[in-house]
């Protein structure tokens, strides 16, 4: 026998599933958020910071040659993201430089034209894949204290430690050596002096 339901429990059932559709959209942008990687067959490499606020995005590109001379390239843009694909624009980099970024399930393909200036050659154009997902930028120390790594487990930890409020940075130039939710950080005490290390990524706030 049907049941005819009244106008509150309609009302409820309608917030119910716009709630649900709410996490499943916000869970979606999440799995975009964070850093991707491609590897080169002679030991180059290109990793991709790409973070969204709504549409909006903020990107930053680090590549690594692996030649004796250290060459690297770099890129910061921005874009807004339609039908899961953007075109970066940037005031550091050359204009004529263009960086296009679509995101394909949990990867990331990029197409660079026009950017051996910036050191962002088409060798690099490809599908890169998520390592972690932190992106590039300051942290605030949010765990009473949170102690440096030497590697990616908790059997390494050290004696050097970040208190509360202290700020640490994820720099492009270091972040391949993060994984999953460890980051490779440092942090430059009031002296000047630097450590660096992993600290788990659950003890740290990013600051936007």
């Amino acid at each position: 026998m049907n049941t005819l339901l009244g106008i509150p429990q309609i009302i409820k059932i309608k917030a119910t599933s716009l709630l649900l559709l709410a996490i499943i959209f916000s869970g979606a942008v999440c799995a975009q958020i964070g850093t991707y990687q491609r590897k080169i067959a002679n030991g180059a490499y290109s990793v991709i910071s790409f973070d969204k606020t709504g549409s909006k995005v903020n990107a930053e590109i680090f590549t690594w040659w692996n030649t004796h001379n250290g060459q690297m390239g770099y890129y910061a843009g921005t874009g807004i993201l339609k039908n899961n694909t953007c075109t970066l624009q940037s005031v550091e980099n050359d204009p004529d430089c263009k960086v296009t970024l679509a995101m394909i399930g949990n990867k990331l393909n990029a197409k660079f034209s026009d950017c051996a200036t910036d050191h962002l050659t088409e060798d690099f154009n490809g599908l890169y894949i998520k390592f972690t997902n932190a992106v590039a930028g300051d942290y605030l120390v949010t765990a009473a204290k949170a102690y440096f790594y030497k590697k990616p487990n908790a059997t390494t930890k050290l004696k050097a430690y970040v208190l509360k409020g202290d700020k640490v940075t994820l720099d492009m130039d270091r972040i391949a050596a993060s994984k999953n939710e460890w980051l490779y950080v440092y942090f430059t005490n009031k002296a000047g002096k630097e450590t660096s290390g992993y600290i788990k990524m659950d003890d740290l706030k990013l600051v936007k």
